[in-house]
């Protein structure tokens, strides 16, 4: 498997993210943009407006709320869709990348699409994964990250403003002001990331993170993989999906099919094979 070199490494460490140009081919690209279209009328996760429930609650629909291929989408759990989107679970050389980064005890934690048109009202908004409580949690720059995410570019992003992800480089391991201070794509510190369709970020939860304005002249679209430790558990599955049924021995470890009946405390200790099979397709 490929690992990180020296420069990407501190880069990494440094900033708390990193780029990798061309990993998807432009067939790809367009395959996976006409698959965001197709699925907005298919049963599936979208958030919840209902103003009793907490922030970011998902719940499942008969269909998407916006049809128009330009229009908002917010999709949760993809791999039901198609096989590409299971194949994309350890898609290389991306997956290389996570495993160097956070070693070989991993699981998939959820898969996302997100497609925002432009808009002069939207005015971005920054945030870390996995809520208040990740958000307070810090680990050190050379250790294993909790989760880290994958964003796959579906559009070019090669102005500012075009919905570009916004970070606060080095975020991962210094907390920045948050509370009564409002943190925004536009705070001191922000740095707008460029990128073609095909590109890829690799970010850790704990970086400050989010959608700038999209300005442009189209709806900027991506794809989000993200993984956590073994002992952490998926956003997407309260249980083994049936998916696994699709899926490689190394796809379906990922999905949480740890080789036998699961019993308490197993997410917590590694299965015997965990690193031959992580380190297999």
């Amino acid at each position: 498997m490929l690992k990180l070199t020296d420069t990407q490494r501190s880069i990494w460490e440094t900033d708390g993210f990193l780029h990798l140009e061309g990993v998807l081919s432009p067939d790809e690209v367009s395959f996976f943009c006409s698959e965001m279209d197709r699925i907005r009328g298919e049963p599936g996760y979208e958030p919840d407006d209902n103003p009793d429930l907490p922030i970011g609650h998902y719940k499942w629909l008969d269909h998407a709320k916006d049809l128009d291929p330009a229009g908002f989408m917010d999709r949760r759990d993809l791999l039901a869709y198609h096989q590409a989107f299971i194949d994309l679970i350890d898609r290389g050389p991306v997956f290389d990348y996570v495993v160097d980064v956070m070693g070989p005890n991993i699981l998939l934690s959820m898969s996302q699409a997100i497609c925002r048109r432009p808009s002069e009202k939207f005015p971005g908004y920054t945030h870390t994964d996995g809520g208040e409580s990740l958000r307070l949690t810090r680990v050190d720059a050379s250790a294993p990250p909790i989760a880290m995410k994958a964003m796959y570019l579906l559009t070019d992003v090669t102005e500012p403003d075009t919905g570009n992800l916004t970070v606060f480089p080095g975020s991962h391991t210094r907390q920045i002001p948050f509370g009564d201070r409002t943190m925004t794509p536009y705070s001191p510190g922000a740095h707008q990331l460029m990128g073609k369709a095909g590109d890829v970020y690799l970010f850790p939860h704990s970086l400050w993170h989010g959608p700038a304005m999209n300005k442009g002249g189209r709806s900027r679209k991506v794809l989000l993989y993200n993984y956590c430790q073994l002992w952490v558990r998926s956003y997407d599955h309260g249980a083994i999906p049936d998916v696994v049924q699709r899926c490689s021995a190394r796809q379906r470890r990922l999905l949480g099919d740890l080789g036998y009946d699961f019993r308490p405390g197993s997410y917590f200790y590694v299965p015997k094979d965990q690193e031959e099979v992580i380190l297999n397709p």
